[in-house]
């Protein structure tokens, strides 16, 4: 789904979820107006660094989605032999390094020093990032032999756009990952938000629950945090940086929680459409020109036929029993949620009842206008986390957040 990432600080919660082994619930992004025929988009190579997430629990769902990483690599870097003398079997360990996580090319990107408006991270908070996202591409590129090395790294020269390799879409991101938590980071302090007990309690249970894991794989604390995020690791920065995510998803969450809604912003268009494709929703292949030009006619015939919402909902579906459209469905919109040219569509103004056709990269999209209905509770988190990251993006283009490598 194209959706932004709002201030990736808080994804980072991924490398801590692995790390720490902590467990977590599970959020769901898709929201009851996503497409499952393909109107949203599951990736979205062209989206830069500066997008972000809208989920307010995006550091729950990354938690869920890398579960496993860091103790699935650990297990793998680790066997189990021999006996001592008297008979009890016993258990020798190859530790897990750095470099049995990433290849020099990948170390060759981490470990930088950065300020980020007035704030000096060091090699330990970059490779934080880093590793977060690194772990998180991995999930997509395994068994892609364009998208891996022959030893099984992700290529980070390999092309996931016209103007971006993997190697870029790292370092931007890993760079708008710190932007937000410098962003984050300032709107705490301006309102003098401060960890309660119970947070600090908590970080405290993750770094023992990391130090319990280490043991496992025969290795202590440091040995185990640095085969994750490099040599400067140990728990001391592992606590400071824990200490500023926490802080970060406080002011998120007070953010979210102290925005005023101006009149109508928290009203969202609600559209029906029928969709023709253009490409195979399933293989996301192009469909021949012959059967482009059919998908065009048969949308253009919709429309001719459909004076109103209901011709156009009982046309559509006699499309969709035919083999023709892909899907008839009614959304309530939000910005971010539907690919460009659909989502153009909806917030732009219309008269109730009016239709026209969208194309998109999944098809031809004959639309209806159904009207506005209010944001649900959700939704409003949402939209308020939505406002915050155009402050954030606003920021970021004056300079004020600009990366500034030491």
């Amino acid at each position: 789904m194209k959706k932004k990432k709002i201030c990736a600080a808080l994804l980072a919660a991924m490398m801590v979820a692995c790390v720490c082994g902590a467990g977590c619930k599970k959020n769901d992004e898709s929201s009851a107006s996503a497409s499952d025929t393909g109107i949203s988009l599951s990736i979205d190579p062209n989206v830069t660094a500066s997008s972000a997430d809208t989920s307010t629990g995006a550091s729950e769902s990354a938690s869920e989605s890398a579960s496993g990483s860091a103790s699935g690599s650990a297990s793998e870097g680790s066997t189990a032999s021999g006996s001592d003398t008297s008979g009890a079997a016993s258990t020798d360990f190859i530790k897990m390094r750095f470099e049995d996580n990433y290849d020099q090319a990948a170390i060759n990107e981490m470990s930088k020093k950065v300020t980020v408006h007035g704030i000096t991270y060091n090699e330990f908070d970059f490779n934080f990032y880093y590793a977060n996202e690194y772990i998180g591409i991995m999930q997509y590129v395994m068994g892609d032999a364009t998208l891996q090395t022959q030893a099984g790294f992700i290529n980070l020269d390999a092309q996931i756009s016209d103007t971006m390799t993997i190697r870029d879409y790292l370092r931007q991101t890993v760079e708008t990952d710190l932007q937000g938590e410098a962003f984050l980071t300032a709107y705490a302090s301006s309102k003098k938000l401060t960890l309660t007990d119970d947070i600090i309690q908590g970080i405290e249970d993750q770094i023992a629950e990391a130090t319990k894991n280490a043991e496992t794989y025969g290795m202590n604390i440091n040995e185990y945090l640095q085969s994750y995020y490099g040599p400067t690791a140990n728990t001391d920065v592992l606590r400071t940086a824990l200490q500023r995510y926490e802080l970060a998803n406080l002011a998120q969450k007070t953010y979210v929680a102290e925005y005023k809604f101006a009149d109508g912003e928290d009203m969202l268009p609600t559209v029906y459409h029928v969709l023709f494709p253009t490409i195979d929703l399933t293989t996301r292949e192009a469909l021949s020109a012959e059967d482009v030009a059919t998908a065009k006619k048969n949308a253009e015939d919709l429309l001719s036929a459909s004076k109103t919402l209901e011709e156009l909902k009982t046309n559509g579906e006699q499309a969709k029993t035919d083999g023709k459209a892909a899907e008839c469905a009614q959304y309530t919109v939000q910005h971010g949620q539907m690919v460009q040219p659909f989502e153009d569509w909806c917030f732009a103004k219309h008269e109730v009842g009016e239709m026209g056709i969208v194309e998109t990269q999944f098809g031809y999209h004959v639309m209806c206008y159904v009207g506005q209905e209010k944001a649900t509770e959700e939704q409003k988190k949402e939209l308020a986390l939505s406002k915050m990251q155009d402050e954030l993006t606003a920021a970021i283009n004056s300079g004020e957040y600009n990366i500034v490598y030491n």
